[in-house]
């Protein structure tokens, strides 16, 4: 087992992170482009925003990272 398979098991444990967790894993493994352009749009966002805090665009594409995370989390049958 590698040390990120015993992560990964160590965060699945937790009560309401390792829901959360398992639940994005299994769309996110599904849907890579989706995932690429969730976690892209977040890294975007927060990059803009730690340039400029004021920066709308950062704002849009950091809340648009967030809530791909909710969709993910509901769009997953378990």
């Amino acid at each position: 087992m590698s040390p990120h398979d015993k992560l990964d098991a160590l965060v699945e444990d937790l009560p309401l992170v390792g829901t959360i967790f398992r639940r994005n894993y299994l769309y996110f493994k599904k849907h890579t482009l989706l995932t690429n352009l969730i976690h892209g749009s977040f890294g975007l966002g927060l990059g803009m925003l730690i340039l400029a805090a004021d920066n709308t665009w950062g704002w849009v594409f950091l809340w648009l990272g967030i809530l791909g995370h909710v969709y993910a989390f509901v769009k997953t049958d378990k």
